[in-house]
C-alpha cells in the first residue's frame, strides 16, 4: 500500500477533521493510506521513511520544498504555494503570463499594493484612496474573506491589518457574488457561483448562498488561459476565483490553492476527494 501525508497546521486539521477523513476513506478503495501529520512533526515523521506523496495543507512554501529537494511528489509546487498565498504576486505573476489576448482586455480589478497597512490608517490617507478609485482593502495573505474589508470602515480593518502587507482594489459591481472554478488536475471540475448575504463579501464560510453554475465555452477557454499559466498547473486540486460581470464577463480574483470542497458536498453530487484520488499516478 502507497503512503501519504496530509500536513496541516493543527488547528486547521482540527477543523477539517471530516475532510481528512474522506481522503482515508478514498484513500483505502485506492490502496494508498493517507496519513494527517501535523506541520511541526513532518521532517521527524518523513525521517525513516519517505511518503510516496504529500499534500501540502499549510500554506508554507517551505514544507513543499522541502519534499520536492528529496524528490517526493507534493502537492502543491513550491512556487504555486507562494504565489496563491501572495495576492499581489499572484497578480503580477499573471499579468506576465497570461496570453495577450487576455491582457488587452481588463482582466482583474485594479490593484496598488501597499508594504503597511498603517501608513493608510489616517482620514486624509482613506479619503485619497477613495478618490483614487481603490474601495477595497485585503491582506495579501488573508483567506475565507476573514481580512478584506471596505476602505471606508477604516475602524474595522485599522488594528487587524496596521503593519502588514495589503492591496488596494476598486469594487468591483457584481452583487456581491462570485464564480470558484474547482481545478482537478488542470482541467476545470466545477463552477459554484457564491453569493453574499447582507455583505459584500460572498464567502461561503461567511453565511453566503451557493449554486452550482454553468459555464459557456468562451468562459472555460477564458478560465482555462489562467489555469495554463500556474507552476505545475496539471498538478493536485485547487480553484481560480473569478468576478462576474453584467455583460457575462469574468474579473480574475485570488488563486486559492488549499481550497476548501465543503459547498460541493453539501450543493453537489460530486465527490471531488475520490475523484482526484482515483487520477493519482503513485
Amino acid at each position: 500500500m502507497k503512503r501519504a501525508y496530509l500536513i496541516y497546521q493543527k488547528d486547521e486539521a482540527e477543523k477539517n477533521k471530516g475532510f481528512i477523513e474522506l481522503f482515508r476513506q478514498a484513500g483505502k478503495r485506492e490502496k494508498i493510506d493517507f496519513s494527517y501529520v501535523p506541520v511541526t512533526e513532518y521532517q521527524k515523521a518523513s525521517e525513516e521513511k519517505l511518503p510516496d506523496l504529500v499534500l501540502n495543507r499549510t500554506r508554507d512554501p517551505e514544507v513543499s520544498r522541502w519534499y520536492e529537494e528529496r524528490g517526493v511528489p507534493v502537492h502543491h509546487d513550491s512556487r504555486l504555494v507562494a504565489l496563491a498565498n501572495h495576492k499581489y504576486q499572484m497578480i503580477r505573476y499573471f499579468e506576465e503570463k497570461l496570453p495577450e489576448t487576455v491582457r488587452q482586455h481588463k482582466w482583474c480589478p485594479t490593484t496598488k499594493f501597499v508594504p503597511d497597512a498603517s501608513k493608510l490608517c489616517s482620514d486624509e490617507a482613506v479619503e485619497r484612496s477613495l478618490t483614487e478609485g481603490y474601495e477595497v482593502i485585503k491582506s495579501v495573505s488573508g483567506h475565507g474573506g476573514s481580512e478584506v474589508f471596505l476602505m471606508e470602515n477604516c475602524r474595522q480593518w485599522k488594528q487587524v491589518l496596521a503593519g502588514r502587507e495589503v492591496i488596494l482594489q476598486e469594487k468591483i459591481e457584481c452583487h456581491s457574488s462570485d464564480m470558484r472554478v474547482y481545478v482537478l488536475f488542470g482541467e476545470i471540475y466545477c463552477a459554484m457561483l457564491r453569493e453574499g448575504k447582507d455583505d459584500f463579501r460572498s464567502n461561503f464560510s461567511l453565511g453566503g448562498s451557493v449554486r452550482k453554475m454553468g459555464l459557456t465555452d468562451l468562459q472555460r477557454k477564458y478560465i482555462d488561459c489562467f489555469i495554463k499559466c500556474l507552476p505545475e498547473y496539471e498538478k493536485g486540486m485547487y480553484s481560480i476565483d473569478f468576478l462576474p460581470t453584467d455583460d457575462g464577463g469574468l474579473l480574475f480574483d485570488e488563486v486559492e490553492e488549499m481550497v476548501g470542497c465543503r459547498m460541493l458536498y453539501q450543493h453537489t453530487e460530486y465527490d471531488i476527494v475520490a475523484d482526484y484520488i482515483k487520477k493519482l499516478d503513485l
